[in-house]
C-alpha cells in the first residue's frame, strides 16, 4: 500500500512539473497564490495556524475579491464619485 501511495505522489509531482513547464508566468503566479492558500487552509484545519499562513489566506481572499471586482467592472461598468456620494447621502 505504501508503494502505491508513493507512486501516486510521484506521478502527481511529475504531472505538476510538466504542466508548470508549459504554463505562462501570469498563470503560474495565480497557481502559486492558490497553492499557498490551500496550504494555509490545511494548516488552519490542523490548528497549526501561524501568522504567515493567516496572511497568505488573507492575501488570497483579497486577490479573489479584486478579480471579482474587475469582472464586475467589465460587465456592469462603473459609476462616478458624484453618483456614489448621492446614493449614500453624502
Amino acid at each position: 500500500m505504501l508503494t502505491t501511495e508513493t507512486s501516486t505522489q510521484s506521478d502527481i509531482k511529475r504531472s505538476l512539473i510538466q504542466e508548470i513547464e508549459q504554463t505562462s508566468d501570469y498563470v503560474l503566479s495565480e497557481v502559486l497564490d492558490f497553492l499557498l492558500f490551500v496550504k494555509a487552509k490545511h494548516s488552519q484545519d490542523g490548528l497549526n495556524m501561524n501568522v504567515d499562513n493567516y496572511e497568505a489566506v488573507e492575501d488570497y481572499e483579497d486577490i479573489a475579491d479584486a478579480k471579482a471586482a474587475l469582472v464586475s467592472i467589465d460587465s456592469e461598468g462603473t459609476i462616478s464619485w458624484d453618483t456614489l456620494k448621492a446614493e449614500i447621502g453624502l
